[in-house]
């Protein structure tokens, strides 16, 4: 870490990602553009007066202040919701718009789905960006990537999670800069042929004209592999193989990234090498490998993880050209800079967070494990070499990977010692099918061949797959406890690197310190009673929790519950064991109050207890007036099993009757506490 920190650009970072954070996350900066010259103007003017005084210590607190400033103003001016011309500050319930369509996403059973950009609103010229949703029947027509469509269609916020623990869609598109989305059938708008195609919409269509003619060369898996591996267009792969490949701990080979990026580098590099015995030929093979790279990285869509390998691996290769003997972590803090100061919200993205930790990790432990043991036969150092390599990666992303995937495949050295030799083959014989393919010269032989290897891979990864007793699933790690696992690695790292008293004691400290924070953990946990109604369509699912048992009463059976995503995600999360209770109970007790719960029958005592919480439920025809008058309830919940038009219409009298309404379907689930 000393090397690290002693780099300068490595404090800028440190700084720049605490800006990026704050503004995010608390909107610090939200006096507009032109203002933001007052604290650099007064913050530049303190350091100048200080460095003259020679205040060390001050000036290096301000000169940190003023590079989280750095990543405050970067953040504020790259988010479109900061401009005058932000679509939603012009649109009105008649507006029209006009949208491009910009990226494919993967769609679902109901629509296709893209991203695209607000070119005009009633004529103005506006930007930002929004999900475009268009109904999969038999009158829409699909719009390419670079296509205008024009709609008087008003877009819709997109809605919060519904159930506790529930991903949060809102939030992660929200690292896009995304903030609605827009549902079309085919009578809600039309396609305008964009006369004017960019350069990037010139590559889409010459892309979508390519994956037409592999799709009729090779098979559905096989097809999605190659496009994935070789276009980024991993949206063509399917869930079943997606999964797979996770479960054996290869889903990295899916997207392309540094792993990609340095085997196509390699490849170019000794391609290029007989420039070196020519005049300045060191810097042609410079330009021409940076310039190839970065015509890669926009031929396969400029996605995060190209980006940031693509930036990544310019660095080394300029570092590497003018013999400068920089450590390659300077690298890395260099490439992760300039991304964040072009893009802050690349710090959100998963892949990116992933990509710079296996990297790191790979550079700093890989050395310490390797040694451990030294192979006289060259195989065998190689294997072990790999091995290391994967194992270090591993260990660097782990806590990470539990926090966003709680699952751990242990099988992942065996995956990544099949599949990584083969694939820098896979690689260098799929830029040559697609050379032959785009020529119209294809041999029969060679595509099968491919197709077979391809098909060879995928058997061993999913034989690998389902091998579940080696897959560790269910593992939840929270923010603070993932970021102590990682602290913690440091110091025990570091402690075997340079021993020393102080980092043992600072390592004991933190393993209490995690162990305290655990079982606080627990504790709360099994203290906790809570009462949650959750939402899920066309069903009913009220929960009990007492201390770290979930007790449910659905019509649901214990089979389906456990399938259901909103209770396995409260049972993850949660740490609760699941019961199932009777599904004709109609009157439930929980600590003070009194839960009446309504069915399609629409039955119920008269003379029951007032003051009770009631519980809609299956769509009941009930006279909600008299009902409200009879029972003088606390409270009204309606869940997701009802009719919509049932929900409004109770929403309706309720605000009448000045009686509190819960709707699962708009509120989300219905939670009390105790």
């Amino acid at each position: 870490m000393v090397k690290e920190l002693s780099y300068l650009p490595s404090h800028i970072l440190i700084c720049v990602i605490i800006g990026i954070g704050l503004q995010f996350n608390f909107k610090i900066w939200d006096y507009g553009f032109y203002q933001l010259y007052i604290p650099i103007t007064i913050l530049l003017l303190v350091i100048i007066i200080i460095h003259l005084l020679k205040r060390k210590k001050l000036f290096i607190f301000f000169t940190s202040l003023l590079y989280i400033l750095l990543g405050i103003s970067t953040t504020y001016i790259s988010s479109k919701q900061n401009y005058n011309n932000y679509y939603k500050s012009h649109i009105k319930s008649t507006s029209s718009l006009v949208l491009k369509i910009d990226e494919k996403l993967k769609p679902n059973n109901y629509n296709h789905r893209f991203i695209g950009k607000v070119i005009t609103v009633d004529d103005k010229k506006v930007k930002g960006n929004l999900i475009i949703n268009i109904s999969k029947d038999s009158k829409s027509k699909e719009p390419n990537i670079g296509d205008l469509i024009y709609t008087k269609s008003i877009p819709t916020e997109i809605s919060k999670p519904k159930n506790p623990y529930s991903f949060n869609y809102k939030n992660y598109l929200k690292t896009k800069s995304i903030e609605e989305q827009l549902y079309l059938n085919s009578v809600d708008y039309y396609i305008i042929k964009n006369e004017h195609p960019s350069f990037i919409n010139g590559l889409a269509i010459f892309k979508n004209t390519l994956q037409k003619k592999l799709k009729n060369k090779f098979s559905k898996d096989v097809y999605g592999i190659i496009s994935s591996l070789l276009l980024g267009e991993r949206k063509e792969v399917s869930k079943e193989l997606i999964k797979n490949y996770a479960d054996a701990g290869a889903i990295h080979i899916l997207a392309i990234s540094g792993l990609h990026i340095g085997i196509l580098v390699f490849i170019l590099s000794t391609l290029l090498s007989p420039l070196l015995y020519f005049k300045h030929g060191k810097f042609i093979k410079l330009f021409i490998l940076i310039s190839l790279l970065w015509l890669f990285a926009v031929f396969t869509g400029l996605s995060a993880s190209v980006v940031r390998a693509a930036t990544m691996f310019s660095f080394m290769v300029i570092g590497d050209s003018i013999k400068q003997k920089q450590p390659i972590e300077h690298s890395l803090i260099s490439s992760m800079l300039v991304l964040l100061l072009v893009n802050p919200l690349f710090l959100f993205d998963v892949g990116f967070q992933l990509s710079y930790i296996a990297v790191y990790s790979i550079v700093k432990l890989q050395p310490l494990i390797v040694n451990v043991w030294k192979p006289k036969y060259l195989i065998l150092k190689k294997i072990w070499q790999l091995t290391t390599v994967s194992f270090a990666a591993q260990i660097g992303v782990l806590p990470l990977s539990l926090y966003y995937f709680n699952q751990f495949p242990s099988l992942f050295i065996i995956s990544n010692l099949i599949i990584i030799p083969c694939l820098g083959f896979i690689l260098l014989s799929g830029i040559i099918i697609i050379i032959l393919i785009l020529i119209e010269c294809t041999p029969e032989l060679i595509i099968q061949s491919y197709e077979y290897g391809i098909q060879l891979m995928n058997f061993v990864i999913k034989w690998l797959a389902v091998q579940e007793d080696f897959i560790f699933k269910n593992i939840s790690l929270s923010l603070i406890e993932m970021l102590c696992w990682y602290v913690l690695m440091v110091l025990f790292f570091g402690f075997i690197i340079n021993k020393s008293t102080k980092k043992f004691i600072a390592f004991l400290t933190l393993v209490i310190t995690l162990q305290a924070l655990l079982i606080t953990s627990k504790y709360e946990r099994n203290t906790k009673k809570e009462l949650i109604v959750f939402h899920k369509n066309k069903t009913s699912i009220l929960g009990i929790r007492k201390s770290n048992t979930l007790k449910i009463y659905s019509n649901l059976s214990l089979n389906e519950l456990e399938k259901e995503q909103s209770i396995s995600n409260y049972i993850l999360y949660e740490k609760v064991s699941l019961k199932v209770a009777s599904k004709k109970a109609r009157i439930l007790s929980f600590t003070d109050e009194t839960i009446l719960s309504i069915d399609s029958l629409g039955v119920y005592p008269k003379d029951f207890q007032k003051k009770a919480i009631v519980h809609l439920k299956h769509s009941p025809k009930v006279n909600l007036n008299r009902l409200i008058d009879s029972l003088q309830p606390k409270l009204i919940i309606a869940d997701g099993s009802n009719y919509k038009s049932y929900i409004n219409r109770w929403q309706k009298t309720c605000e009448k009757q000045k009686t509190p309404f819960h709707s699962t379907q708009q509120n989300g689930a219905y939670i009390l506490k105790y």
